[in-house]
């Protein structure tokens, strides 16, 4: 019963979590994919894919195995259901996983402008680490989400050029949470840019400390 009412509950979560990253316009009509693990299994919770979040309701999420193979819903898994797989099964401490797909994000990259420690919120999320990235690739597949996760090593969220962003967390919230810091700064880093002027950096030694704040309030991942 317990168990039950847990998974019930990280469905309407990521129904929530997704319908707030679409009100936010970091994914559109279809565009992302999020997923929870169920705690004390082997089991995830994931978004279909081709369906609407405006129209995703709790049982419409899909559960499938740390493998990926569909063990119950009336839809397909997310096309990329193999990189959330395999984050969870390499990352223990991973409870949530998001991919959003953010324009200002996405237009710096492609351009090569990756984000620096500009905001409090970007260095405090990401640990000061900033993001991984890789190369513009063929996603929905193994080799695809190998390389994703592989970059991921030792980062929070990695960006996939020409396609979007995928962050971890301790929960599907806190992996949300990275999102939109990360297309915050790069929102501001654009503007910045469209002013002509390079944008000033936090400190390093103020960097630092946040890091470490953040660290001593317990914040696992």
């Amino acid at each position: 019963m317990a168990m039950a009412a847990n998974e019930e509950r990280l469905r309407r979560e990521l129904v929530a979590v997704a319908r707030h990253a679409e009100a936010l316009g970091l994914v559109q009509h279809t565009q992302g994919n999020f997923s929870a693990r169920i705690p004390a299994t082997d089991r995830i919770l994931i978004t279909p894919t081709a369906v609407p979040y405006r129209e995703l309701e709790p049982p419409d999420i899909v559960t499938v195995d740390l493998a990926g193979t569909l063990v119950d819903g009336t839809h397909p898994p997310s096309t990329e259901v193999a990189v959330h797989t395999l984050c969870y099964r390499q990352r223990p401490e991973v409870g949530g996983c998001v991919h959003v797909e953010p324009p200002y994000l996405n237009t710096l990259y492609v351009v090569d402008r990756p984000i620096p420690n500009l905001l409090g919120n970007f260095v405090y999320l990401f640990e000061g680490r900033g993001l991984a990235v890789i190369p513009a690739m063929m996603s929905g597949n193994q080799e695809f989400a190998a390389a994703a996760i592989a970059a991921l090593e030792g980062h929070l969220g990695v960006v996939w050029k020409n396609h979007g962003l995928f962050c971890i967390g301790a929960d599907v919230r806190s992996a949300l949470d990275r999102c939109v810091a990360a297309e915050q700064a790069a929102r501001v880093h654009y503007q910045a840019l469209a002013l002509g002027r390079e944008p000033q950096l936090i400190p390093e030694a103020v960097q630092a400390a946040m890091v470490e704040a953040m660290r001593r309030r317990g914040r696992a991942i």
